[in-house]
């Protein structure tokens, strides 16, 4: 079979099973996300990777976290502070063991929420610029940076990890950090909501899986597991799959154990949260990146949970739905 390069695939939307075509900005991205390749330097860790279910996340059982906070300003009608604590994830590599976190926060609000970061978000601008608007409806907001990314890069860290071991010892500390900042803030407000966009969504799913306590979730452009979107989805364009086989593998075996391996994180695989009935789950009609199939085995896996669509790519939505994914997070904030 004659392969198509992503050059000329620009020219073709995909249609999805819905009717719909890809929303063209999802194209255009994945074409340029396809020029610089995730994983080049294969799998990395193998001891590590065979060990999955020792760092599974339900293991965690960290010490209460101290937050360092060291910046504060006043932005509007809020105040801006720049903390960090120490992630309770001893495996990351010295440079990445700090978490950085900020917070934008009123005076009398008895809400908060947790805003998780997706794949490729660096810094705090974007979501900040997106999801500031909260502050005004009754919500304090915390935002982490993921390990590796950022101001926690490594030499070999980045949007684009070099390594599959990397990146899931990546979402390992994801998880493990939300799970202790929701901790630390449970005895601060009276109701929490974690909350995130794409794999900042997947991430938050879980997170609300794991809490020891109710909380609320806004679970945005994702679904149940990644192990599609990284090996069938516009994502798998920017996967090096030729770095990940091998003579004996070859890339469609990349794909498979590729698959495995992210079907660990499958959020069905985690019992559902204490309060579904608090949790909004939203796709993006028109995303390349996301099959809604995906959401829609999320939304049946949380039974009571509201699932909602917004008329949009995966890219395109962050720009034209800023409104309907603020009022998805309060929606969720209000229902707990």
């Amino acid at each position: 079979m004659r392969r198509i390069s992503p050059t000329r695939r620009l020219f073709r939307l995909p249609v999805l099973s819905s009717g719909t075509e890809v929303h063209p900005l999802d194209m255009l991205i994945a074409w340029l996300g396809s020029r610089s390749k995730m994983f080049s330097q294969g799998w990395g860790d193998e001891s590590f990777l065979e060990t999955l279910t020792e760092s599974d996340p339900r293991n965690y059982s960290g010490a209460p976290i101290a937050i360092d906070w060291r910046l504060s300003q006043h932005r509007d009608r809020f105040r801006c502070s720049n903390g960090t604590f120490t992630s309770p994830l001893s495996m990351l590599p010295p440079g990445a063991r700090q978490v950085h976190v900020r917070s934008l926060t009123r005076d009398g609000h008895r809400e908060a929420c947790l805003l998780l970061a997706g794949s490729r978000d660096e810094g705090f601008a974007v979501r900040e610029r997106i999801f500031g608007p909260l502050t005004e409806r009754g919500l304090d907001l915390y935002l982490t940076e993921n390990p590796f990314y950022g101001i926690r890069r490594t030499g070999a860290g980045g949007p684009n990890l070099a390594t599959v071991s990397d990146h899931i010892l990546m979402v390992i500390g994801i998880l493990w950090e939300a799970q202790a900042l929701l901790a630390h803030l449970h005895g601060q407000y009276q109701k929490l909501t974690v909350a995130g966009y794409s794999m900042g969504g997947h991430m938050a799913a879980i997170a609300a899986a794991l809490s020891p306590f109710p909380v609320a979730s806004a679970v945005l452009a994702t679904g149940a597991s990644a192990s599609v979107i990284y090996t069938r989805s516009l994502l798998s364009w920017s996967v090096d799959f030729d770095a990940l086989g091998n003579k004996a593998m070859g890339s469609l075996g990349a794909r498979e154990r590729l698959c495995r391996l992210f079907d660990l994180a499958d959020v069905t695989r985690f019992p559902p949260p204490m309060r579904t009935n608090a949790a909004v789950i939203v796709g993006c009609a028109r995303d390349g990146y996301v099959p809604g199939t995906e959401t829609e085995r999320l939304h049946r896996h949380w039974p009571g949970s509201t699932l909602r669509w917004v008329n949009g790519g995966h890219f395109s939505s962050l720009v034209t739905c800023r409104r309907a994914l603020c009022d998805s997070i309060s929606e969720a904030a209000e229902k707990l």
